[in-house]
């Protein structure tokens, strides 16, 4: 991978003779497309494959949160918000052994951030969804009272998840996640998180455990 500088492609993104140029924090970037191994894969780099992609399968209907969840870790790495929220997860949030091995919803982050992240935070189920609490305590010079709450419930066996990106101030202390369009009978797994209402900042979610609804 080099940075472009100067030239005819500062800026551009696309693939020219095998180079694909793209664009990075204001950067254009180019990288030169590796040429497949004919070597076969080692045991770690099977099971490396294999976590990726069960990882990514099982993350994929929270990319719309996820991009906005993961969108300035990703950029302080230099990364983009799914890889950097892959490579989170198969570093702090995977158990167990191959081909066994799961994520552990409670150690999985929907989001991270520098954010003071919800305390004393909880969630009820009621007829039209999820009623959040969370304290509105105020950080001098780190929280703010007009950040707005993120909301999550993810419904893995329906592979589907309902959320809320803008919510409620954290002034306000609660706010209603509506499950509509949801099929009932099936469980939740419900995340909390705060963004900055600029979207400046944004805070590591906290996970509030499983809900049946």
């Amino acid at each position: 991978m080099a940075i472009v500088k100067s030239g005819p492609y500062l800026g551009f993104s696309g693939t020219i003779d095998g180079i694909t140029y793209y664009q990075v924090n204001g950067k254009t970037v180019a990288k030169k497309k590796n040429k497949k191994s004919t070597k076969p894969a080692t045991p770690l780099q099977q099971a490396y494959y294999a976590e990726t992609t069960m990882v990514s399968k099982f993350l994929r209907p929270l990319k719309e949160f996820t991009d906005v969840g993961y969108r300035l870790e990703a950029k302080s790495i230099r990364q983009n918000a799914n890889n950097a929220l892959v490579s989170y997860t198969r570093h702090n949030a995977l158990e167990g052994l191959l081909p066994d091995r799961k994520i552990s919803l409670s150690k999985l982050l929907v989001s991270k951030g520098k954010l003071p992240p919800a305390i004393e935070s909880s969630a009820v189920m009621t007829e039209k969804g999820l009623a959040f609490r969370w304290s509105t305590e105020i950080i001098p010079k780190m929280s703010h009272y007009s950040d707005q709450v993120m909301m999550l419930a993810y419904f893995t066996e329906l592979k589907e998840a309902c959320y809320t990106l803008a919510g409620a101030q954290r002034s306000a202390g609660t706010d209603l996640l509506q499950l509509a369009g949801i099929k009932k009978g099936y469980t939740g797994e419900v995340y909390i998180s705060f963004i900055k209402n600029d979207h400046t900042e944004i805070a590591n979610s906290v996970y509030l455990g499983q809900f049946n609804w």
